[in-house]
């Protein structure tokens, strides 16, 4: 099975298909000799992967590096429209031109008032009147969550703020957290956007440095502190980090089958 735990003297299938995975999709260099043999050689390739990609380095192959190594995998294909994530950017398109009243108040949009419950700040006893970009985000996730089997196991997010969903929540949740500039990952529909400007939003296409994004809290001009939930084109030179959710292992192993082939 290549969801395994693997660490130096694994040996087998797994392993074979770990360096492969390597070899092709994480761009190892010097290549590792594809036998099925976790030696050091191959605890040195882990380490350098997971190290490069913010994640522990300490040669096991666990969830949360299977989950990068899918991620790169990934990102060496054809852009990925469809599969679990992608999901996330057509529940947030339900939700495009809902507005506040103004002054970040839900008033009588019953929409409105779902996406500020779908987080758990309270100020003087009113779910409502603060910004609100990162629980739209919060209550599409939330209701990804429950409609698909490919994310048990995870708590979705509940967070009225950017930072506490990019640095605590997506941590937590073992979600892969790049750069724009990363050379291992490129973002894909569904994958979650946080830009410069305390703000974050939902991929829904990407083209070439432009991305399409579906935000709440937002307006014509692109602002932070707008009335509506809008589809937005940035450049990703607005961006500091994609965040992508971690599948299921059934998924993630059937996934990686399709990608990885092993002789």
């Amino acid at each position: 099975m290549v969801m395994s735990v693997l660490r130096q003297g694994s040996r087998g299938d797994a392993v074979k298909k770990l360096q492969r995975c390597l070899n092709d999709k994480a761009k190892t260099n010097p290549k590792l000799t594809e036998d099925g043999i976790f030696g050091q050689g191959t605890a040195r390739a882990v380490k350098a992967f997971q190290q490069k990609n913010h994640l522990i380095a300490d040669g096991v192959v666990g969830p949360k590096t299977w989950n990068a190594l899918l991620a790169a995998a990934e990102s060496s294909e054809p852009q990925v429209n469809s599969g679990p994530r992608a999901a996330l950017a057509e529940i947030a398109a339900k939700y495009v031109g809902v507005t506040e009243t103004g002054n970040n108040l839900a008033g009588d949009s019953k929409a409105l008032l779902a996406i500020f419950q779908a987080d758990d700040l309270v100020i003087n006893g009113k779910t409502d009147g603060y910004p609100w970009c990162a629980a739209f985000v919060s209550f599409c996730v939330q209701k990804l969550f429950k409609s698909s089997p490919h994310f048990g196991g995870l708590t979705a997010p509940r967070e009225a703020s950017v930072s506490r969903f990019l640095n605590i929540w997506a941590k937590q949740q073992g979600c892969v957290v790049f750069p724009p500039s990363s050379s291992s990952f490129s973002p894909q529909k569904g994958d979650i956007v946080v830009f410069t400007f305390s703000h974050i939003g939902i991929v829904e296409r990407v083209n070439g440095a432009v991305i399409s994004t579906i935000e709440g809290n937002t307006n014509d001009a692109g602002s932070r502190e707008g009335t509506l939930v809008a589809r937005k084109q940035r450049s990703k030179s607005l961006v500091r980090a994609f965040i992508r959710v971690p599948v299921s292992t059934m998924y993630m192993d059937a996934r990686l089958n399709e990608l990885v082939r092993v002789c």
